[in-house]
């Protein structure tokens, strides 16, 4: 590291809920419920993550998009309170994203057992304006994209450039840039490059994806984001911080010119793990450590990060430990919530509840009986299934999720038993399809992209996704 130009902190996907919207009701319950994030206690997040924020050393503060839960004006209106409020301490650069203009077209409020859809929203032409204080009216230069959002350049202290820019659509039917929003980028860095600044920026839209959300998502996807980190790395632009998947990670990706381009990918502060990116900024690098809000207060209430970390797993373990203990009237509002109707979901539960009975029960032990009896012994580790006999299957399945939204903060060693026995899990289906020769593509391509994440979540991957120097 050489001379240290700047401090700032990021956060991403406040997703800020007005309460006015409804915080009480069977039909808010299962929509907060079936989220991993946060509705109703979303301000007590974002205002616990700005008073940790104010009392660091950081000079400026940005953050990477979807500021509102699902684009409600009473929504945006209260966060831009906050956002005003918190000016007084230090700048704030702030980018819009999906979210912030409801593109699914379907905003909601609840009240009782009911769902509305009257609900105000800004549009997308109105946001830069609506949010001018924090960026815009500092921009150096801007770009308005067909949508007429804004991506723009800031110098927050000299020897810096910052590219706070807009993807949410490139103009045809993806996220990304348009070839002429593409050049103005391209000639912006340029010119911050004659100024002698360092370049970085920050979008919502992840670019770098990690194996199980390659396993998610189809090759054309892939491939466009791949070919979007070409694009960055090819102009010199070498960090770029996202948000949107709520998943915290950092990766480095590096051309077959030999340059690289890193992305930090922060998690959403208004859930698990609420991640506060503290980052110092050098001539010749980002060094970043990531802190997490540990403690806030919601109307009064107290709650801890494990509150947050329960909420996020709370779905699934909700729908087996109600067929588990038989309350078949929790199960149905669970399973109700992710969008199955009531005849449905009483269905489900006549043929759910002896298996999720059985699985809540599930130990390593167990399931290595079941898995090595149909592949002749072949499947998982005896020695390695044996240290860990007693640990039950639906707890590693939701300590691997944590792991994929918080970036593997606990970490299993290559070639320990847990490590052995998660992986040879994982490993598993893509056997039984090759054993099989079953010659489906895609299905192969999947399975592959699922046996390689379990290497990821048990270590973290080849960086550290929480403390990183990234080099320009």
């Amino acid at each position: 590291m050489d001379k240290l130009i700047t401090k700032f902190t990021l956060i991403a996907d406040p997703h800020y809920y007005s309460e006015k919207l409804g915080n009480t009701g069977k039909a808010y319950e299962r929509r907060a419920g079936s989220d991993q994030k946060m509705l109703a206690q979303s301000r007590g997040t974002i205002l616990a993550a700005l008073e940790l924020i104010k009392n660091s050393d950081a000079n400026f503060l940005l953050i990477a998009g979807d500021l509102s839960n699902d684009g409600e004006r009473v929504s945006h209106e209260e966060m831009r309170e906050i956002l005003y409020e918190f000016k007084k301490i230090m700048p704030v650069y702030v980018i819009t994203a999906t979210h912030d203009w409801c593109c699914d077209g379907n905003p909601r409020r609840y009240e009782g057992d009911k769902i509305y859809h009257d609900v105000e929203t800004i549009p997308p032409e109105e946001l830069a304006d609506f949010y001018k204080d924090f960026g815009v009216s500092d921009a150096i230069s801007t770009f308005y994209t067909h949508q007429n959002k804004v991506s723009y350049v800031v110098r927050p202290c000299d020897g810096v450039s910052i590219f706070c820019l807009d993807d949410d659509q490139d103009g045809y039917g993806s996220s990304g840039y348009s070839d002429e929003h593409f050049s103005w980028i391209a000639v912006q860095v340029n010119e911050a490059k004659k100024r002698g600044d360092v370049v970085f920026g920050m979008q919502h839209h992840h670019l770098f994806l990690t194996e199980l959300q390659r396993a998610i998502n189809g090759k054309g996807s892939v491939d466009h984001r791949i070919n979007q980190c070409t694009k960055f790395t090819n102009i010199d632009f070498p960090v770029m911080f996202t948000g949107h998947s709520h998943m915290q990670s950092i990766r480095k990706f590096v051309a077959e010119s030999g340059k690289h381009f890193y992305e930090i990918n922060a998690g959403s502060i208004s859930g698990y793990p609420a991640p506060i990116l503290y980052c110092d900024v050098y001539n010749d690098g980002i060094d970043i450590k990531t802190e997490h809000t540990e403690n806030f207060t919601h109307n009064g209430k107290e709650y801890t990060n494990d509150f947050l970390k329960n909420h996020a797993t709370a779905l699934f373990s909700d729908i087996i430990k109600s067929a588990a203990i038989n309350e078949k009237d929790k199960f149905l509002a669970v399973v109700e919530a992710i969008g199955l109707g009531a005849e449905k979901a009483s269905k489900i539960w006549i043929v759910a509840r002896p298996v999720l009975k059985w699985l809540d029960k599930l130990t390593v032990k167990k399931a290595a009986r079941i898995m090595n009896f149909i592949t002749f012994g072949k499947a998982i580790d005896k020695k390695a299934a044996k240290e860990i006999a007693d640990v039950k299957v639906t707890d590693m399945v939701f300590s691997a999720f944590c792991s994929i939204l918080d970036g593997s903060l606990v970490k299993h060693e290559e070639g320990s038993a847990y490590y052995t026995v998660f992986t040879q899990a994982l490993a598993l289906p893509l056997k039984i399809v090759k054993k099989l020769r079953i010659k489906n593509g895609g299905l192969i391509r999947t399975l592959t992209h699922i046996k390689d994440a379990a290497h990821e979540i048990m270590t973290g991957g080849p960086l550290d996704n929480n403390n990183w120097f990234c080099e320009f």
